[in-house]
């Protein structure tokens, strides 16, 4: 199990605010991107216990119905944040739409990020 930081260049059980990723490493695509207030470290916890406890979410779901093991999963941070939360909602869909996106498009998306930023 890997806490793996893309763009934070800080220890992420110290950084709240954070727009993230989670990916297993099988499957080789992004299951999940979301968006916490509190710290990273606090949102790998909740979604392990997530898995462990079989709870009804997406990473969950996608961590027992395609067979994963704990090897496979991976969260990742992509963005520290400041302001709202309807803030991070908005940079959380930039990010998944960039993630999702053929790289093509990638770089229209970084774009549109940096003018937001």
């Amino acid at each position: 199990m890997d806490i793996v930081s893309l763009s934070l260049p800080y220890n992420a059980d110290e950084v709240s605010s954070v727009v993230y990723a989670v990916n297993f490493r099988r499957c080789r695509r992004y299951v999940y991107v979301g968006d916490t207030g509190g710290t990273l470290y606090q949102r790998h916890l909740l979604t392990l216990s997530r898995i462990r406890t079989q709870h009804s979410d997406p990473v969950a779901e996608h961590f027992y119905t395609d067979g994963h093991s704990m090897d496979d999963f991976q969260i990742m941070g992509l963005e520290k944040l400041s302001g709202s939360g309807e803030y991070r909602k908005t940079m959380e869909q930039l990010w998944n739409t960039k993630l999702r996106r053929p790289v093509r498009f990638r770089s229209i998306t970084r774009q549109l990020i940096n003018r937001i930023a």
